[in-house]
């Protein structure tokens, strides 16, 4: 059990990650460590990342792993507090590894505010802010895909986009698939070792915190790529916490945006059961401002062919629910390059019509776009896409490796009106 010394142990809460109980308590800040503690390392975890289970105003998320030597405990407080709360979280082991992954959910937080949270008495400090209650100042997120196509170049991306991210200062990250690029192989597990390291040195804030991610599954997550069952996916299915039911689930901020997260045919088919779910968020969220959907193969190609497989059966299950519905913007993915199409709808540029971004460039190669009707902006260049909400009104920049932003676009949420510059 856990060596952390608790007084005034008060219980505030009980949440549940999977079938796990965490139990709230509170620890004075700045009690003396253990006798057995004294003088050893502070604990630094060869990983550790936020995501989200539930509103990102009130919640976060903390995993991070260790080689099986420690306990569940996780304390925080805000930064202007001096009472530690401690919740004890669950562990499962890394598939092909001898890491533990750990997890813990940190609920009833305040909307908008700083977090400093430790692994116990004797550990580094990491810190993290919660998303706003509101869009009345505005925020900013990034998103990308396709991040580690080559396993010598992930240190000079991540350390380049470190930097950029910096500036740009984003409360979150959008990662739409092909991550490490580990294809669920037992012999590939060191790809994962260091993407999570990278990640942990690099993606921190200008101001210090580190940046939450939120993951979809892409065909280099899974052993086969496509039309696999979720064993097949051993190590995203392991190493990430997921809002709801695993594979395709949805994120709410507030009542002021959503984010929903699709599985195109990796692990889950596109028609069926996915395709059910996905009309009733949608039919749920139809006063959502802001609503996004994310997923890694496009259903508008910049690079393949038109009438792919999966591109296929993705313009005949899920947009013609994206038009119903009224989704804002699709993320894609998958083809190594830059594409922002026309505002498409019925299988026509309309100005009624959904805005499809991507296409899966972060750490990939790019490769040659071509052209087609619903392709308005294209480019071979590897990116991120910063996205700024701020109240009714739409931003969306794509960045490339020096910062250079290459293409820009507006959209009011409320008439869908697109400025391109």
């Amino acid at each position: 059990m856990s060596s952390v010394r608790t007084v005034q142990s008060r219980v505030t809460g009980i949440v549940v990650v999977g079938a796990a109980c965490l139990t709230l308590s509170c620890v004075q800040a700045g009690v003396s460590e253990p006798a057995s503690e004294k003088g050893a390392m502070p604990f630094d975890p060869p990983a550790v990342y936020l995501t989200w289970q539930r509103d990102p105003t009130t919640t976060m998320t903390v995993q991070w792993h260790s080689d099986g030597g420690r306990d569940d405990v996780i304390q925080y407080l805000r930064l202007d507090e001096r009472v530690w709360h401690t919740v004890i979280g669950a562990h499962h082991p890394m598939p092909y590894s001898d890491r533990i992954v750990h997890v813990a959910e940190l609920t009833g937080l305040e909307p908008g505010t700083e977090y400093r949270f430790r692994f116990g008495t004797n550990s580094v400090a990491f810190t993290f802010r919660t998303m706003p209650r509101d869009v009345s100042k505005p925020i900013r997120f990034v998103v990308g895909g396709d991040t580690m196509e080559s396993f010598d170049a992930l240190d000079v991306w991540f350390e380049e986009c470190r930097r950029l991210v910096a500036e740009q200062d984003p409360m979150f990250t959008v990662i739409g698939g092909d991550i490490a690029y580990a294809n669920g192989d037992p012999k590939l597990v060191k790809r994962w070792y260091r993407w999570l390291a990278a990640w942990k040195k690099h993606m921190v804030t200008s101001r210090g915190r580190l940046i939450p991610l939120l993951m979809v599954i892409g065909n280099h997550e899974v052993q086969g790529g496509f039309r696999q069952r979720p064993a097949k996916a051993p190590y995203f299915y392991s190493l990430f916490a997921m809002p709801g039911q695993r594979g395709y689930n949805v994120v709410d901020f507030g009542r002021y945006m959503s984010l929903i997260l699709l599985d195109s045919e990796h692990t889950h088919a596109i028609d069926g059961r996915q395709t059910d779910w996905l009309g009733r968020t949608l039919a749920n969220r139809q006063d959502v401002p802001h609503i996004f959907g994310v997923y890694h193969v496009p259903a508008y190609p910049s690079v393949r062919k038109f009438n792919n497989r999966v591109s296929t059966k993705i313009r005949q299950h899920w947009v013609p629910l994206f038009e119903k519905f009224g989704l804002d913007v699709a993320f894609e993915h998958h083809d190594h390059a830059y594409k922002r199409t026309h505002l498409i709808r019925a299988g026509t540029v309309d100005p009624r019509g959904v805005l499809y971004l991507g296409d899966g460039a972060w750490g990939a190669l790019p490769r040659k776009t071509r052209e087609d009707w619903y392709l308005t902006k294209t480019a071979s260049r590897q990116h991120f896409i910063l996205v700024t909400i701020d109240g009714q009104s739409r931003t969306f920049q794509a960045i490339d490796i020096k910062g250079h932003v290459f293409d820009q676009v507006h959209q009011n949420a409320l008439s869908h009106s697109i400025i391109a510059q």
